[in-house]
């Protein structure tokens, strides 16, 4: 891959990358380092990508990986994502009242659950990833992606009153 078209890459998928690297180590300075150890490893392995579709759950795990290298280097233990809050961008609401206030409920219900779900989460509805890259990415079935989503659903339906 030239320079050229690395950059654009870099850019396309910045956001995604960087998202990810905060889940895992959440610090901002540390997952911008974890970034650029993903694009390092991208940019290394680019040419063996065998499927050029799968660029995303491909990336996915680089940084999945890269950050756990990072925290495993570093001796630290990851802090529980149900004892923080998620680096995740809320979005506005377009008007304030109930609209806003069920945005607000379901943000805090996935503030508050495990890390296995939320990813999962993360992944589908913030990602855009399909269930069989999701699948690819965590190393489980489809069926069991579709699982853990419907139980997902399931749990901000009851404690929002969906």
């Amino acid at each position: 891959m030239d320079e050229g078209s690395f950059e654009r890459f870099v850019r396309e998928h910045q956001r995604m990358v960087l998202a990810i690297a905060r889940q895992y180590v959440k610090d901002d300075h540390v997952a911008e380092d974890v970034a650029q150890e993903a694009f390092i490893r991208a940019h290394r392995s680019f040419d063996g990508l065998r499927e050029p579709s799968r660029v995303k759950t491909w990336l996915y795990a680089l940084t999945r990986n890269a950050a756990i290298d990072w925290l495993r280097a570093h001796r630290r233990k990851a802090v529980s994502l149900e004892e923080t809050q998620a680096d995740v961008p809320v979005p506005e609401p377009a008007a304030s009242g109930e609209r806003g206030d069920q945005l607000a409920a379901v943000m805090s219900v996935l503030e508050s659950l495990r890390e296995d779900y939320r990813e999962i989460i993360l992944m589908r509805y913030f990602e855009d990833l399909s269930y069989k890259q999701i699948a690819e990415a965590l190393g489980m079935t489809v069926g069991a992606v579709g699982e853990k989503l419907s139980r997902v659903r399931d749990m901000i339906i009851e404690r929002c009153k969906l």
